[in-house]
């Protein structure tokens, strides 16, 4: 029995084929570039909707494996490779809680909430910072800021009403507390940040006997972390997101410094090493909202994604903590499938 067609001369054969039915029928010869495009705007909107976001997706405010349902895929017909539809894009949900060891589970809120807008076109995946303050209507408990959601209906509740302020679908999620965020940063090995101004810690201090780092006593130092890029490990990185106080803009700059740190933690996970240490961590750090996941499948999904395309949105709002016009126009944005354009008129709420 003669042996198979190596894949190469098979491909060969059938493009030689398609060559020949093209003499006998001059149309498929125009509809071959059509076919062609169309065929690769689909790969590349499916690869940046089940890669991107997953990339970005595995940390505190940034921990969302998301993986392709084992499930057969229908053929691409040619209509549909040619049909105008409307944009592609995914919106996943993270919620950074602020549980802690014997916390009461009723008094968890989401202290960082982290919209994750998927673009497959520019093959990018913003970060829509959503300030935990911002005012919101929760049925049968009135106006209350969108972060006490949690306390009232976890990450469904949460998930539902992220949704109806943005006007989009939410098409998962995750919920991370700080320990969890802790265990994922130290699998791979700590992230690398900017500070960009001081920032002093209420959580930690120095203990002046031993010179160990503590959690803050009255009369002990606290850690300070000077401006300049350096390496964090795991309880550093998770202690500097954390501070908001000695910040000039408060919560807004510590919204900021967690988008950092989802940035330097997706860089981090494109090390095919570090990302198999990170995942059996993420399991069990994980609150999944996703239906089926299946963690190990993300190491084939990262193929191809580029961790430097991960920009950070501040939300417009006012200091009522209401979303401003221009908020407005960005969930519009997000709905049309237009956010590049938006921000390249609205550059001061990137970073």
């Amino acid at each position: 029995m003669s042996e198979p067609p190596a894949p190469s001369a098979l491909a060969s054969a059938l493009a030689a084929a398609f060559a020949r039915h093209e003499q006998d029928v001059p149309v498929a010869a125009a509809l071959r570039p059509g076919i062609a495009a169309g065929v690769r705007k689909r790969r590349t909107r499916r690869r940046w909707r089940l890669s991107g976001a997953t990339a970005l997706v595995l940390a505190l405010a940034g921990s969302l494996p998301m993986a392709v349902p084992d499930r057969h895929m229908p053929p691409i017909h040619t209509e549909t490779l040619l049909e105008a539809g409307s944009p592609d894009v995914g919106n996943f949900l993270l919620l950074g809680t602020d549980r802690r060891t014997g916390s009461p589970g009723d008094t968890v809120r989401a202290d960082a909430i982290l919209l994750l807008h998927v673009d497959a076109d520019s093959r990018t995946v913003y970060q829509v910072s959503i300030p935990r303050d911002v005012l919101i209507d929760v049925p049968n408990f009135g106006v209350q800021q969108v972060g006490t959601a949690f306390v009232f209906g976890g990450y469904e509740l949460t998930s539902r009403l992220v949704g109806n302020l943005v006007g989009v679908p939410i098409d998962g999620g995750a919920v991370i507390d700080f320990a969890g965020m802790q265990r994922v940063t130290e699998a791979v090995g700590g992230v690398d940040l900017c500070v960009d101004q001081q920032t002093i810690s209420i959580h930690l201090g120095h203990d002046p006997s031993s010179g160990r780092v503590v959690p803050l006593r009255s009369g002990m130092q606290p850690v300070i972390y000077e401006p300049g890029c350096r390496h964090f490990a795991g309880w550093q990185a998770l202690d500097y997101v954390r501070q908001r106080q000695s910040l000039a803009n408060g919560a807004d700059d510590r919204d900021a410094h967690v988008r950092q740190f989802l940035a330097a933690l997706a860089r981090q996970l494109g090390d095919p090493v570090k990302l198999a240490k990170a995942l059996p961590v993420a399991g069990s750090a994980l609150d999944l909202h996703l239906g089926d996941v299946s963690l190990p499948m993300l190491a084939g999904m990262l193929a191809g994604f580029d961790k430097s395309q991960v920009p950070g949105l501040k939300l417009p709002t006012g200091p009522d903590r209401t979303v401003l016009p221009e908020g407005d126009g960005l969930f519009a944005a997000m709905r049309e499938g237009t956010v590049p354009a938006w921000v390249a008129v609205h550059p001061q709420y990137v970073g």
